[in-house]
């Protein structure tokens, strides 16, 4: 447990938006492509997870999922104060895949992961959604926009210049994303229930009415190299 929890503390960046401080965390650690670092992370996981693990047909994929698994501990750790007891960190999900605490139910914890790395975020006062998207895909977006956008979101990413398309289409995609764990939702309660703009500044336009409007979500994109970050969060959660 150690050996993991050295491996996260040593490459593990707060990449928490500046307008988020106080009200939420938000981690970054990167894929290690060390078979020591995998091995090391498949000791802190759970029988099923082990199980889980075993299902996938490449070592590549097998290897994400235990870093990953590991990874949602360190994190669940780190808020219970348990950092050498990361195999006892006893994560559940709902019914719709939130992952939460039972010992500290109030707390909203969202993941997420690409082939680039692990995002993790955590609040004890507020609904919290994070995603990361690979942005180097090539994808036919105009058409990924048409099908899962509001019909003003996939205009704007259709109009959108070739070089910027791709950016933009995720930018959007990670928000809703996001936007959907902020409330406990994943992606089939539909990425059309929240609509945004981008320009000239990051800006709810639709949200659920029954989280109380639109001021009481806020959300912010997070630079990076090679991938799409995004971050939402709730004041009043439900």
């Amino acid at each position: 447990m150690d050996r993991v929890n050295d491996h996260f503390y040593s490459c593990i960046l707060n990449v928490t938006p500046a307008t988020m401080r106080g009200a939420v965390t938000v981690i970054y650690a990167p894929v290690s492509h060390d078979p020591v670092v995998s091995e090391s992370c498949a000791s802190v996981l759970s029988d099923v997870e082990m199980q889980r693990a075993g299902h996938f047909a490449n070592e590549h994929d097998k290897s994400q999922f235990e870093q990953r698994r590991a990874f949602r501990r360190f994190c669940g750790a780190t808020v219970l104060k348990l950092p050498n007891s990361l195999s006892l960190v006893p994560f559940e999900e709902t019914a719709k895949g939130r992952p939460y605490l039972p010992e500290l139910a109030n707390t909203w914890f969202s993941f997420s992961s690409c082939r680039f790395g692990f995002l993790g975020a955590w609040s004890s006062t507020h609904g919290v959604g994070v995603d990361i998207e690979d942005q180097s895909r090539e994808l036919d977006t105009a058409e990924l926009a048409q099908h899962f956008f509001s019909a003003v979101e996939a205009n704007a990413v259709k109009s959108t210049s070739d070089l910027e398309r791709l950016r933009f289409f995720f930018q959007l995609w990670s928000l809703k994303e996001a936007a959907l764990k902020s409330i406990g939702e994943g992606l089939p309660f539909g990425l059309d229930t929240f609509e945004f703009e981008l320009e000239p500044e990051i800006r709810f336009v639709r949200v659920p009415t029954k989280f109380g409007g639109l001021n009481q979500f806020s959300a912010q994109t997070i630079e990076t190299t090679g991938h799409c970050v995004a971050a939402v969060v709730l004041r009043n959660p439900v």
